[in-house]
């Protein structure tokens, strides 16, 4: 419930008391006409007004308690719309709508590493846990993926140079033991490619926002 419908509700209680509160002065007001009353006439018009008492003290327990309930719903309304604001931020955070920042690791390449061998390194890094990821200033997203151009490798359109350096956010041991485990991807690459490839834990590494626009333009929610 809304604020305004406690206000309404509120207002009809404060109506319905105030008829109460009229007639029961309406009928104590005419003292000249109560020295004609007889005995049982006094006692039903005593109970009358003892009835009308009870109605408005019961009237005016439904106004507070309806009014603690639209208080408590109100404040669990709000609650619930902060929680939906922090998975929201949580969504676009990781999604790569917004920067984050955390422990992790920094990659540092210099060396020649085709596409393949720089995607090879982005899926373990994602194998192993990693919650975000960034190539110098590009974020990863679930749609980037490094590709051959002309003269250099590209990633979402930004070019990456022959020196270049992963940063990723997650569990700092974790993502270093799968990236330095025994036969793990480094070994493999270089047994093929002339790199340098160095890594380290870091207590503190920033990932940018996506600048690619993320809005599908084909998919559509289901019906």
């Amino acid at each position: 419930m809304s604020a305004r419908a406690a206000q309404f509700s509120l207002t009809a209680v404060v109506l319905l008391l105030g008829f109460l509160l009229v007639t029961q002065l309406r009928s104590q007001a005419r003292p000249t006409e109560l020295s004609s009353l007889s005995a049982q006439d006094l006692s039903t018009l005593i109970e009358t007004l003892s009835d009308r008492n009870r109605q408005l003290r019961s009237a005016v327990a439904d106004a507070r308690e309806q009014l603690r309930e639209y208080t408590a719903a109100e404040s669990q309304g709000q609650s619930a719309l902060d929680v939906s604001r922090e998975d929201l931020l949580r969504i676009t955070a990781f999604g790569g709508l917004e920067a984050v920042q955390g422990q992790g690791i920094v990659v540092t390449v210099d060396g020649q590493l085709d596409s393949i061998a720089v995607n090879d390194l982005l899926n373990e890094l994602r194998n192993a846990g990693a919650e975000a990821i960034a190539v110098d200033s590009v974020r990863i997203t679930a749609r980037s993926v490094c590709v051959q151009a002309p003269l250099t490798l590209q990633i979402d359109g930004t070019k990456v140079g022959k020196q270049f350096t992963m940063r990723a956010v997650g569990d700092p041991e974790g993502l270093l033991a799968a990236l330095q485990r025994p036969g793990g991807i480094i070994s493999q690459l270089q047994l093929f490619v002339s790199a340098t490839i160095d890594v380290q834990q870091t207590g503190q590494v920033t990932i940018p926002a996506s600048q690619v626009d993320l809005a599908p333009h084909v998919a559509k929610l289901a019906e």
